[in-house]
């Protein structure tokens, strides 16, 4: 079944994908300042903010035009102007992290509001070396961004002055291309080939060094495939049986299949992912993520995985709905579950896990705690060491912590464990916010 794609109106009468990313080669002043004036009409009648990145020159020069078409009353709370000047900080070298980083801080006021919002930027640069590649990476980045956090973004060029290769470059990180006097659906837009590599280096180490697992997954990956269905058959089965059985303890069985089907399957896709971490940029893509989904999402999986080995799991999430860090979903979920996931694995039947999160000095805390074996001192110093193993009994490949602890560095996070034999182990991740 496709999934329909959610949309927002840019006028009344027209709809563009929610979060979409609009790129504008402007070509005559006095149109631009047109454009922008019903951009910002468009938002208040729809009531959303705007959010206008601009030369304070143009930006008086657009108010100038607004009392024709609505009252300053009405587009006073809504327009929010911010100095292109200081914003692509036009005093130093383009550096896409830097601009991304205002771009963030921009909106978060609302995004902390839960207001819709859209925003208009007219980008600007002083000459220098490698700015057409400079560029593109920030749009690409950009792009991801704005997709994320569900705000439209038109990202404005002067077309007298920039030259068309970037044009044609530029349209490859911008499903929208609007001239003047239209807008229509950029025929080089293809976000699933845009790769941008934050940290080259490290993943072309990690490859390398991951070389002879990713070799074993091959075959590993074949054969999940083939198990996945008739795993769904026998969960269907059991779900079946549960509506046309009424004994109580025959219903108890058939849950403890369901339970089994979940977190059997969980597992097959925890492989795949690693095998796709190993094989693609996926992982190592950066943009604004939301945590508070994917806490949830995690917690539960984990918790029909804690209930197939007689565990209980108690989460205390007081994380504010808003909050947002750099990294990536798949990335985020494969840290929170890989830490929880071996927290299953090493503690005692009838014994609780604990899954923490909350804000403190400006960055996101998660701890997981457990009531497990815990780990020795000398466990302690190699626990994040590729290919090394808690309990060489255990099932598993030694890999999960290694990736954990490469993936929370990449997303700029910290990670700390602290433990004692027979009592638990507990980890504490810390990321900017």
């Amino acid at each position: 079944m496709s999934i329909a794609t959610k949309t927002i109106a840019l006028t009344e009468s027209i709809q563009v994908n929610e979060g979409s990313h609009i790129l504008y080669f402007y070509q005559s002043e006095e149109l631009y300042l047109e454009n922008l004036a019903s951009f910002i009409v468009s938002a208040i009648q729809l009531n959303q903010h705007a959010i206008v990145i601009e030369t304070p020159e143009r930006f008086e020069a657009v108010l100038q035009k607004l009392p024709n078409l609505l009252s300053k009353n009405e587009y006073e709370p809504f327009l929010h102007f911010v100095d292109n000047f200081d914003f692509y900080q036009k005093y130093q070298d383009f550096r896409f992290d830097r601009v991304l980083e205002n771009f963030k801080t921009t909106v978060q006021p609302f995004i902390n509001d839960n207001l819709c919002a859209r925003v208009w930027g007219l980008v600007e640069w002083k000459d220098q070396p490698n700015i057409l590649e400079k560029l593109h990476t920030y749009e690409c980045e950009c792009d991801l961004t704005v997709s994320e956090i569900g705000y439209m973004t038109v990202c404005c060029y002067d077309g007298n002055s920039v030259p068309s290769y970037i044009l044609t470059e530029m349209m490859k990180s911008h499903p929208y291309f609007m001239t003047d006097n239209e807008i229509v659906k950029s025929s080089l837009y293809q976000r699933n080939e845009q790769t941008v590599f934050p940290s080259l280096a490290t993943q072309r180490e990690i490859e390398s060094e991951l070389d002879f697992y990713k070799q074993k997954l091959d075959f590993i990956h074949v054969v999940a495939h083939e198990v996945r269905n008739p795993l769904t058959v026998i969960k269907s089965f059991a779900t079946i049986l549960k509506t046309e059985l009424h004994d109580p303890d025959v219903q108890a069985r058939l849950s403890l299949i369901e339970d089994y089907s979940v977190a059997i399957d969980h597992e097959i896709h925890h492989i795949i992912q690693t095998e796709q971490m190993l094989t693609s940029d996926t992982f190592w893509k950066m943009k604004l993520i939301k945590v508070n989904p994917l806490l949830e999402e995690v917690y539960e999986i984990m918790m029909v995985k804690a209930r197939t080995q007689n565990i209980n799991i108690k989460s205390d999430l007081r994380v504010p709905s808003n909050t947002i860090i750099h990294g990536n979903n798949m990335g985020f979920k494969l840290i929170i579950s890989n830490l929880i996931s071996n927290a299953i694995k090493y503690s005692f039947e009838d014994s609780t896990i604990y899954l923490n999160s909350f804000i403190e000095d400006n960055k996101l805390i998660i701890d997981i705690i457990d009531q497990g074996i815990g780990i020795s001192p000398d466990n302690l110093e190699k626990l994040f060491q590729k290919y090394h193993k808690l309990n060489e009994e255990e099932a598993g490949q030694g890999i999960g912590l290694f990736m954990v602890y490469k993936l929370v560095n990449h997303f700029k996070g910290e990670i700390s464990v602290e433990s004692e034999l027979g009592k638990g182990t507990s980890f504490r991740i810390k990321f900017p916010v």
